[in-house]
């Protein structure tokens, strides 16, 4: 498992072009109120501010996905690949499928795929509001 990094800056941070085919994202956020950041050497104290705090596998925060554009559905999809591939998806929209057409007669076999379901779709919307922020 990769290493996670927090970092703490003092203005919100969204996405930014790592290379042709990959963006570093800024998850995981947490609003940090009255942040007084580290005492520098023979430097007054600094005011209490508002700091954002990122959590992500690269130095600064971030996480690297795999998008070539910054469309609102690329980037959504960029950050859902994070949790899961495109297969992982697959799976979990066919057994929605089932679960909706009464497929599934083993409750626990319902329950365990209603639950991947609810799961995937807190995934989605974390994405959505994220991008939807950076977008605006």
């Amino acid at each position: 498992m990769a290493k996670v990094n927090r970092v703490i800056y003092p203005q919100r941070r969204s996405f930014e072009k790592y290379d042709g085919n990959h963006l570093i994202v800024y998850l995981n956020e947490e609003i940090i109120p009255d942040y007084v950041p580290e005492e520098m050497d023979r430097q007054p104290m600094p005011e209490p501010t508002t700091a954002y705090a990122y959590q992500g596998t690269m130095k600064d925060g971030g996480t690297l996905i795999e998008c070539s554009s910054t469309s609102r559905n690329d980037l959504v999809n960029g950050i859902i690949r994070c949790q899961y591939t495109q297969s992982e998806e697959d799976a979990i929209k066919t057994h929605r499928l089932q679960v909706i057409g009464n497929e599934i007669a083993d409750e626990e076999e319902l329950a365990k795929y209603n639950q991947e379901w609810t799961d995937f779709n807190s995934v989605r919307a974390v994405a959505k509001e994220y991008v939807g922020r950076w977008l605006s």
